[in-house]
């Protein structure tokens, strides 16, 4: 993961951060990158609380619900990285100016389409409606719904089970 920002060591309530996340592939098949998840977090610990869902349900931009500056950009330059932007936040009735953001990578085959498991949905205000970076509408439905798993009956992954062990805090945001 990279994080875009000029020379100050910090940012500020209002302002936006821009998040890049990136694998690099040399000599191998080509890769897209999703992000599956992205905690936020007081502490270093992504299983701490209080946390703050910003992308859950296996690549949904949920802070999107919220902030209408959270978003993927669109469309993606390469397959290997993905880009979005979350409104700055801090905990509710928390002092700390201090934010962990902790977020669970994964990569598919360039060719693969993507699906309800491997996606980057960002919510649309304007027409309340989830949108992919790439690939058909459908795949974001589950972002709605809050229930991205496969229908193949395959089992879960070691990443889902881990989704599920982390549970939610709901944390109100301030100066938005």
């Amino acid at each position: 993961m990279e994080e875009k920002k000029d020379s100050s060591n910090g940012y500020q309530l209002g302002e936006v951060m821009y998040i890049q996340a990136q694998v690099i592939a040399e000599n191998h098949t080509p890769l897209r990158l999703f992000v599956d998840s992205c905690i936020a977090t007081l502490s270093p610990e992504a299983d701490s609380s209080p946390r703050y869902p910003i992308i859950d349900y296996k690549g949904c931009l949920v802070d999107g619900r919220f902030d209408s500056n959270s978003t993927f950009s669109m469309p993606r330059f390469r397959d290997d990285v993905l880009q979005f932007t979350v409104d700055v936040f801090r905990f509710s009735k928390d002092p700390r100016d201090l934010i962990y953001i902790t977020c669970h990578l994964k990569v598919a085959a360039a060719t693969q389409a993507p699906d309800a498991e491997n996606k980057a949905c960002s919510f649309h205000p304007a027409t309340n409606s989830w949108v992919p970076v790439e690939g058909t509408t459908d795949i974001c439905s589950c972002c709605e719904t809050k229930n991205c798993v496969r229908t193949t009956g395959q089992g879960s992954s070691h990443l889902d089970q881990w989704g599920r062990r982390l549970g939610r805090d709901v944390a109100a945001k301030l100066g938005m």
